[in-house]
């Protein structure tokens, strides 16, 4: 802070004081606060980094190789596009503020299918008008990466605020039926992991992948350690040198057990195929006969091959016979964990990254060998609640649910706990 102001020292001198009045109110309100943050041991180097969430997305995009970033402004989802045109001399990244989110998706699109790691930004107004490119890059079956950085809808709704509210817009957007991936980022660490692996999954399973993340996480500075490197393979998905010798055009879109064919680049090979937002045969060329219910059910299919690679959700704390148990997505995880940290309740929390397709096995576990399990979510209907009842039949015994714009709280958790285990010895 001291080398961001020094060309105001008032203002250093002013914020350092309000930092000193807020460390002296935690210490004369809540000790025991204090006494549970780690301690910094200064004989050694200092290794981590105070960073939000879009800083660390955009940190894992540039890492993974992206070449291409196109955007219109949205909050929470601008310093994304900030942050890469600050750094673009320095990355080389190509960086293009759009007239508008339809624009930005379209060169998004034209990009990944020459070949360039792209992606787009925004939030859940402008992901609606994205929706039709998401529907020709599943027809297409070309990887597309789009994050949507959450506040409350509908419509401007609460622009400067957080939510969990956009899930089932996520999943459920855009036309026809075809496979689409969705996960959550949960902090910037996360952030800066998911986006990686959003491409390498889009490019695997030549399908749109939509990468969820909050205002919450986007905009909140926190003190990490410094990021892994080349930790995360990269997967493009494509055809090998070797296989451009016989190579056909209806390899493209050939009809395969996994649903997934075979994908080159425009110029790697002489042979061509026709990317077709039309319905096509396996060469690509226009079809309207019955025989299109093959390729319809091809793109579908990959979802069952895209589960069977997913991992399962994230247990935290005990596998079994907690108190209380819950199970979350996104940002809710951090209070959660706190919750944990600061309880002599046994409490265990079962967190979603991958949210579509529903990885299920973990979960039918986790209920089975937790009497007490419930749901938290920062949206009204209890979107991801919703899910797990359709693909499970599961009910939650109760439901953590908050919609004001406003990120849970630790004490919110303990305090939800406390007063269902009350309610439980009371009727016992």
């Amino acid at each position: 802070m001291v080398n961001q102001f020094r060309q105001k020292p008032h203002l250093v001198d002013l914020n350092l004081r309000c930092l000193q009045i807020g460390c002296d109110f935690v210490d004369e309100n809540f000790p025991e606060i204090l006494e549970s943050l780690p301690k910094t041991n200064t004989q050694k180097p200092d290794n981590r980094l105070l960073v939000d969430g879009n800083t660390a997305l955009s940190l894992g995009a540039i890492h993974c190789g992206v070449r291409a970033y196109y955007a219109y402004p949205m909050s929470p989802a601008s310093s994304i596009l900030s942050f890469l045109a600050k750094t673009a001399n320095k990355t080389g990244i190509v960086v293009k503020q759009a007239e508008d989110e339809i624009t930005a998706v379209q060169m998004t699109l034209g990009s990944m299918h020459v070949g360039t790691r792209a992606f787009t930004a925004t939030s859940g107004g402008g992901f609606d008008l994205m929706t039709e490119t998401v529907s020709l890059a599943g027809m297409i079956e070309t990887p597309l990466v789009v994050v949507i950085a959450q506040r409350p809808g509908p419509a401007t709704g609460l622009p400067t605020w957080t939510a969990q509210g956009d899930l089932n817009l996520a999943i459920y957007s855009s036309h026809g039926e075809f496979a689409k991936i969705v996960l959550a980022c949960s902090d910037p660490e996360s952030a800066y992991i998911t986006i990686q692996q959003a491409f390498n999954l889009s490019e695997k399973f030549q399908c749109p992948v939509i990468l969820l993340t909050e205002k919450t996480i986007a905009e909140s500075k926190v003190t990490i350690f410094k990021f892994p490197e080349n930790t995360i393979s990269i997967d493009r998905g494509l055809i090998n040198t070797d296989e451009e010798v016989n190579l056909k055009p209806a390899d493209r879109y050939t009809l395969t057990e996994t649903g997934v064919s075979k994908r080159w680049l425009p110029g790697q090979s002489k042979v061509i195929y026709f990317a077709n937002g039309d319905e096509h045969q396996e060469d690509g060329s226009l079809d309207e006969t019955e025989k299109v219910a093959d390729m319809i059910w091809k793109r579908v299919k990959k979802l069952q091959t895209i589960a069977d690679y997913l991992p399962e959700p994230e247990v935290f704390g005990p596998e079994s016979d907690s108190d209380i148990s819950f199970v979350g997505w996104g940002s809710s995880k951090n209070a959660v964990l706190d919750a944990m940290n600061n309880s002599n309740l046994k409490i265990n929390y079962l967190h979603f990254t991958y949210l579509w397709p529903l990885k299920t096995n973990k979960l039918i576990d986790f209920f089975a060998q937790n009497p007490n399990v419930h749901l938290v979510e920062g949206n009204v209907t209890g979107q991801l609640g919703q899910l797990i009842a359709q693909q499970t039949g599961l009910t939650f015994a109760g439901r953590l649910l908050k919609w004001n714009g406003r990120p849970f709280y630790f004490e919110e958790v303990l305090d939800y706990a406390q007063k269902n285990l009350d309610k439980k010895n009371k009727h016992v």
